[in-house]
């Protein structure tokens, strides 16, 4: 028997922890929860605290989009014509690029009111190298207003939500009972917003929906089979099986995901079938679509991503990989500078013990970069470890690395 209380406790110790509710479908639905829905407060986190899913709501948002498309490699440009403003690279754009990330379109969080200004970002060679765009998903939101003539709320309502049961989604962005957002401080977390608000331009992207645990294990499920839990067929088996298959790979050696699919990622280390997804760094699910299992993990502190995985990990037995690290590259200063995206840019330094340094590009913070080989690293910022992968090294320097799942320039 699974004691998901024991197993929250146990995932607990020794992190920073607000509050946290999980759901574990796997048969009758289990439901624990964990601590507080704001710091300071007396209100205990429930089974009926809701909280924000994050880019959780793109695994929804990838099956509406592959529910209404039937062509998914034919240019969207038709249907979402500002993508004509970026020129050729623009109009080549397809919905299958867009839903596992190969679209080229620059990443962003914030700082646009309106597509056009979302879009002025510019774009890279569609197709041709994976670079997790939440700009690509406000376009997918787009397409699917223009597909539907109604706006992507109401589109996601009534063709996934409502079929599936899910009764306390909130599109509002604050909701009453949701659960506050915390930051981690030197004495250990006080309430605060650890994303920048944005405009609701990002909703598609997950800026706005939030949920309670069942419901979001719910959802997922139903996303990764295709079908309700009463039956309904929300995609055909053959369109499930492409959403879950590899669509582009990863580079390096990837410490989570192996690749990605069609809104999903296909996590690495998992023998049967499997897909996750992350929402920022609180919420975390997990589903394996076979099994009829999903596990939905939703908090409101930054250590949510790596606390739902080790729930994972003590409630279905998998075994937490183990991360290589080598010995010292033979000429760190290859990797030595600044690299930058339109979202967030980091510093490589070599530190004063001859080891190389990378700062965090949430808190500007510095850690050590672990090898593992060739030009592939990793490290551990607390609340996400990362693949670290230099790109292009040409003329004795990389000119692009993958961090967090982003393809960041040099810089400098």
């Amino acid at each position: 028997m699974i004691d998901l209380d024991a197993i929250l406790e146990q995932a607990a110790a020794g992190r920073a922890v607000a509050g946290a509710s999980v759901c574990l479908l796997y048969g009758a639905p289990r439901l624990a929860s964990i601590g507080v829905e704001r710091i300071g407060d007396a209100v205990k986190a429930g089974p009926d605290t809701l909280y924000p899913l994050g880019s959780v709501t793109k695994t929804a948002v990838a099956t509406l989009v592959c529910r209404l498309v039937t062509d998914l490699d034919a240019p969207v440009a038709a249907l979402v014509p500002e993508l004509h403003d970026l020129g050729p690279r623009g109009a080549a754009i397809t919905a299958r690029m867009l839903l596992s990330h190969t679209s080229g379109l620059a990443d962003a969080w914030g700082g646009a009111d309106t597509l056009p200004e979302l879009l002025s970002g510019g774009v890279a060679e569609p197709g041709k190298l994976f670079s997790y765009s939440n700009t690509g998903y406000v376009v997918l939101g787009r397409l699917i207003e223009n597909i539907t003539g109604t706006s992507w709320e109401s589109a996601l309502r009534r063709e996934i939500l409502d079929p599936a049961g899910i009764t306390s989604a909130d599109f509002s962005g604050t909701p009453a009972g949701a659960a506050s957002g915390h930051l981690a401080t030197g004495d250990g977390l006080e309430p605060g917003e650890f994303w920048p608000s944005v405009s609701p331009l990002f909703g598609p992207a997950g800026a706005t929906l939030h949920t309670t645990a069942e419901d979001a294990a719910r959802l997922v499920l139903a996303c990764a089979t295709g079908r309700t839990h009463d039956g309904y067929e929300l995609l055909p088996e053959r369109v499930v099986d492409e959403m879950l298959r590899v669509q582009t790979r990863l580079p390096g050696s990837p410490l989570h995901f192996r690749g990605w699919g069609l809104g999903w990622a296909l996590p690495a280390g998992v023998r049967q079938r499997a897909v996750q997804h992350t929402g920022g760094t609180s919420a975390f699910v997990h589903v394996e679509p076979d099994r009829g299992v999903a596990l939905a993990v939703l908090t409101n502190f930054p250590e949510g991503w790596a606390f739902g995985k080790d729930v994972l990990y003590r409630a279905l037995g998998l075994r937490k990989p183990a991360y290589a690290s080598g010995v010292r590259p033979e000429d760190p200063a290859r990797y030595v500078g600044e690299y930058a995206s339109r979202t967030f840019g980091i510093a490589v330094r070599i530190g004063g013990d001859g080891r190389l340094r990378v700062t965090n590009p949430l808190t500007g913070r510095e850690t050590d970069l672990h090898h593992q080989a060739g030009d592939d690293f990793w490290a551990d910022f607390g609340e996400l470890e990362t693949e670290v992968n230099f790109l292009d090294v040409t003329d004795g320097r990389a000119s692009r690395v993958h961090l967090a799942l982003r393809v960041l320039d040099r810089a400098s």
